[in-house]
């Protein structure tokens, strides 16, 4: 952690040096053009301004050289001594002004000199605070030889310019500190959140394969598994047909169902693979939609007429042909059928509406399946759809892994659509929603439908 706090460190460095050598050269050049007439006779600010640029001038190749340096996150320390170093040139520079070119006691801009050095240094908070060493070191090796310039001088001026120069610099010291040490906290929990996303990045597709290999695994052994479950109903049925033996006949039939129910729920998980990796195809056309249910319905005459189950369909009159995957949306509606059939009582109601309906996203076809079984509770209308899980007043006893319901949102997301679960006092409402054409593009039902 303490090698990427600096590497932090010493990249926000990096980055400002361009904006410090600009603002170092423009002062320096300033200050050659106002001090130059108030030095001492033979001394000359052309060679430390010369100094200066030359010091500048490794700041932006140390910096280049940084940018190119492909290990450079990887060996921190390196860049941080030749920033120290690189600092500490800089701030000898400045603070050879008072050394070496102190004003003269007559121009009296002694005091306008000290006001520069404490300019520089406040720029520098902004620039290197963040790199506290740097920090310090600039200020120490700009200001100590100015402390120590004026304090040699004679008068009541240059001792009044130590005394404020030397409580600047502790000033300058303390709340530097705190400034960095605030800064480095900061850099702390960025790279900890940097650290953290990165985990539950990998932990993400990590979880996302792991997904795609079950629901490959899924999709090749349900697949394997359906090819022997149908020579075990073929032979089961073949027995029930030849056998004279009421007994071994009961237990062939036994097979026969218990097979077939395991080639359901075979199906159920091959067609949850597919859709889950995007496997299944869907050839979506304008269908007459109370055709279809029509279809659907008919396949359950059998199993209503032996326990006096009614389905009633009702439709409104004006149902456009909608845009469906006619073979997906009849295994939609044989599930919900198939649902409340299974929890309805004898001698009970299913009805089935279909009508339009208006939302956000324009004109909907809603096909709505109601019963009066024991219902979904309000706080599962929602988990109901989600893989393996079943309602608590159905999963006893009812039969089924909890996988109807989920291939059914797969199925009606795949067409744009939604199906939810209503709340509903007695017996479960499911309400599939479809786009549907606009009015104006709407085409008559058919005469079947009519």
């Amino acid at each position: 952690m303490d090698e990427q706090i600096l590497d932090a460190q010493v990249r926000v460095l990096q980055r400002n040096v361009p904006s410090m050598v600009a603002g170092t050269v423009v002062t320096a050049l300033a200050t050659v053009h106002y001090f130059t007439p108030m030095l001492p006779r033979g001394l000359d600010l052309r060679h430390w301004l010369a100094a200066m640029l030359a010091v500048s001038a490794v700041r932006l190749g140390v910096m280049w050289l940084w940018r190119r340096d492909p290990a450079a996150e990887a060996r921190p320390r390196r860049w941080a001594h030749w920033t120290l170093a690189l600092s500490a040139l800089t701030g000898l520079a400045w603070g050879s002004l008072a050394a070496i070119y102190m004003p003269t006691e007559a121009s009296g801009y002694r005091p306008v000199l000290a006001s520069l050095l404490m300019g520089v240094s406040a720029a520098v908070v902004v620039s290197q605070v963040t790199f506290y060493r740097a920090f310090a070191v600039f200020l120490v090796c700009m200001l100590v030889p100015a402390l120590f310039s004026f304090a040699v001088l004679p008068g009541d001026v240059p001792r009044m310019l130590t005394i404020m120069l030397g409580f600047f610099l502790l000033l300058l010291l303390v709340g530097g500190h705190q400034s960095a040490s605030a800064s480095a906290r900061s850099l702390q929990l960025q790279i900890e959140l940097r650290d953290l996303a990165r985990a539950e990045e990998c932990a993400r597709l990590s979880a996302e394969r792991a997904n795609a290999a079950k629901s490959q695994f899924l999709m090749n052994m349900s697949h394997e598994l359906r090819t022997p479950m149908h020579a075990v109903m073929a032979y089961a049925q073949l027995g029930v047909t030849r056998s004279n033996e009421p007994r071994i006949r009961g237990y062939l039939e036994r097979i026969h169902t218990s097979a077939g129910g395991l080639l359901a729920l075979l199906g159920d998980l091959l067609d949850l693979a597919r859709l889950e990796t995007r496997r299944m195809e869907f050839r979506i056309l304008p269908k007459d939609p109370l055709a279809l249910v029509e279809r659907v319905a008919a396949e359950f005459a059998p199993q209503v007429r032996q326990r006096g189950v009614r389905i009633e369909i009702a439709a409104a009159d004006d149902l456009p042909l909608v845009p469906l995957d006619e073979t997906r949306l009849a295994q939609v509606i044989r599930n919900l059928i198939a649902n409340s059939f299974r929890y309805s009582p004898d001698q009970g109601t299913i009805s089935i509406a279909l009508g339009l309906a208006l939302d956000a996203s324009g004109r909907v076809f809603t096909l709505r399946v109601a019963d009066e079984g024991v219902g979904i509770p309000e706080d599962e209308l929602e988990s109901v759809f989600e893989k393996f899980v079943q309602s608590s007043k159905t999963r006893s006893g009812a039969g089924g892994v909890g996988l109807g319901l989920a291939i059914c949102r797969e199925i009606v997301s795949a067409h744009g659509g939604t199906i939810r679960a209503l709340p509903n006092e007695a017996g479960a409402v499911l309400e599939v929603m479809l786009p549907a054409p606009p009015a104006a593009d709407a085409e008559p039902p058919s005469a079947l439908a009519a």
